[in-house]
């Protein structure tokens, strides 16, 4: 589960350990979602189909899976299993060369030493070679650009590892408003390079955590120049056809990336071929994605087949003018709590509906909602069970491009909001989300409104009571052992579970990470701690 969009605490200026490095990826991470589909609309390079944001925020979401609740305290180890995820689940031009620079920074030379001043500037270092090196035609005013500004930089400067990462984070950023000078099709259509901006708002986006500074804001780049639009569509218009973005992994024993370069790179451009844990990953545009799928059967055994018409994402793009205008899929979730809704738009919801227990919205509110969001269709999570009728009146009166995902919790929404991916329709959605809702149960940990008796169990008027999937479970002395004791009936008997800890107004991160590593230590779970900040419930618990 991605961990709150609240500050850590400010990292020792002498050392990075593994903790503070995965805060910093996932900060990473839900700064990409944020600025995903800013990023989108100013993608022009190589191709204009509009997808930069999103690949580069799904190769970071793998990226940090993998490291999401390890508790590792080696840095080294923290990059490496990013590193690893990243590569295999690269997605796009853009998302191939981030995985390998996340790949050359993870080479420590030393993988026991703290990543210091020193380590962190010859990580960038490796991180930038590695990008040049699995591109068959490097271009700058690209993502590479930024790249070398920031490894330049972070070399030349002295000091500790956060000052050495702002350094690069601030020339990553310079290097890419100086995009449009290098690389004339930007020029001409008035943008930056979106590959380079997707890494100067990682970088930055790090050095903020590690300041246990808050998070940016959302931001806007503008948009594509319409004169340059209209031009680029009269020549798609008029036949000149860009192909297919094709991807797919060849696993086998021995393969050679260059000669396996040197052989696609006939078949189109924009070719792409990294190695790694016993397999290739390949990326490039071609009229004739088969003949590329056949020859990866030559070598190996070809997985992650993938053939997108970059035609149609170009017709995509211009009909949407900017971010967020017409079409699309969009989410509406109902959330309460700063955090929580923080949350949910971190993980890309267009739009929030405030409510939940004790305050439902109506079906007007949520209609409202969705005629904001802007999407071409619409999935709405409405996260309470009080709420799912409304949500579906809302939904038959505005027809049939709305569609309801009954979560019935906040833990239900989070696992759907993971499960959604920005690449797909509408009704595909859907169904990944109903079914990422059911692998949940959720607990909720409040005080009893009255004096009653349920299931044989006495409770007392403002006694801590927990619920489990709806129904009265127990009553406990104190908030805190109810959350245990709601947790720990939910583990039990579920190996390999996720348990995520939501804690609401009046509780405090330092009780929730305790009673975190309790439940790692009793159950062998993994856990996490999320700063929900909602009302009428000090905790709202998720077991997957």
């Amino acid at each position: 589960m991605p961990s709150p969009p609240a500050p850590a605490s400010p990292v020792d200026p002498a050392d990075i350990d593994g903790p503070a490095l995965a805060r910093a990826l996932l900060a990473a991470e839900r700064a990409l979602e944020r600025e995903r589909e800013a990023l989108n609309a100013i993608n022009v390079f190589p191709v204009p189909d509009g997808d930069t944001g999103t690949n580069m925020a799904l190769t970071m979401r793998a990226a940090c899976d993998a490291i999401r609740g390890s508790g590792d305290t080696a840095a080294a180890t923290v990059a490496s299993a990013a590193a690893r995820a990243a590569l295999m689940g690269a997605r796009g031009n853009s998302g191939v060369i981030l995985s390998q620079i996340l790949t050359g920074f993870a080479a420590f030379e030393d993988p026991g030493a703290p990543l210091d001043g020193l380590a962190l500037a010859a990580g960038m270092e490796r991180g930038r070679a590695a990008a040049y090196h699995v591109i068959s035609q490097p271009r700058e005013g690209t993502i590479l650009t930024a790249i070398t500004g920031a490894a330049q930089s972070a070399a030349g400067t002295a000091g500790g590892p956060v000052e050495v990462l702002a350094a690069a984070a601030r020339a990553a950023q310079e290097a890419t408003d100086r995009t449009p000078e290098l690389l004339p099709v930007l020029k001409e259509a008035g943008v930056v390079d979106a590959g380079a901006q997707g890494l100067a708002i990682i970088l930055d986006a790090m050095v903020r955590s590690l300041r246990g500074e808050e998070a940016a804001g959302a931001r806007g780049y503008g948009a594509i120049d319409e004169a340059w639009l209209a031009a680029t569509r009269a020549v798609h218009d008029a036949g000149d056809r860009s192909g297919f973005c094709t991807e797919f992994v060849v696993t086998a024993g021995a393969l050679e990336p260059d000669a396996v370069r040197a052989r696609l790179s006939s078949m189109g451009d924009s070719v792409l071929v990294v190695a790694g844990d016993g397999a290739l990953r390949v990326h490039l545009h071609t009229a004739t994605p088969q003949k590329a799928f056949a020859y990866g059967r030559t070598l190996g055994a070809v997985s992650n087949e993938k053939a997108e018409d970059m035609e149609a994402q170009f017709q995509a793009l211009a009909s949407r003018g900017g971010p967020g205008a017409g079409a699309g899929l969009a989410i509406v979730a109902v959330a309460a709590g700063a955090g929580m809704e923080a949350l949910f738009r971190s993980l890309g919801a267009a739009a929030i509906v405030h409510g939940g227990q004790t305050m439902n919205p109506s079906a007007g509110d949520i209609r409202d909602a969705i005629a904001g969001a802007g999407g071409g269709e619409t999935i709405v999570l409405p996260n309470n069970k009080n709420i799912v009728l409304a949500a579906e009146q809302a939904a038959r009166d505005l027809g049939a491009r709305v569609h309801v995902v009954a979560s019935r919790s906040i833990p239900q929404g989070v696992a759907a909001m993971i499960a959604f991916n920005p690449e797909a329709g509408a009704q595909d959605n859907a169904a990944a989300m109903a079914a990422a809702i059911a692998s949940v149960g959720t607990g909720e940990v409040t005080l009893a409104a009255r004096a009653t008796k349920i299931h044989g169990i006495d409770v007392r008027r403002g006694q801590p009571i927990a619920l489990i999937d709806g129904d009265l479970a127990l009553a406990a002395d104190t908030i805190a052992g109810a959350a245990g004791e709601c947790a720990g009936r939910m583990l039990r008997g579920r190996s390999g579970a996720m348990v995520t800890l939501y804690y609401g107004q009046g509780e405090t991160g330092e009780d929730a990470e305790a009673l975190a590593e309790r439940l790692r230590k009793e159950f062998r779970c993994e856990a996490e701690v999320v700063d929900g900040g909602q009302p009428h419930y000090p905790y709202l618990i998720g077991v997957e």
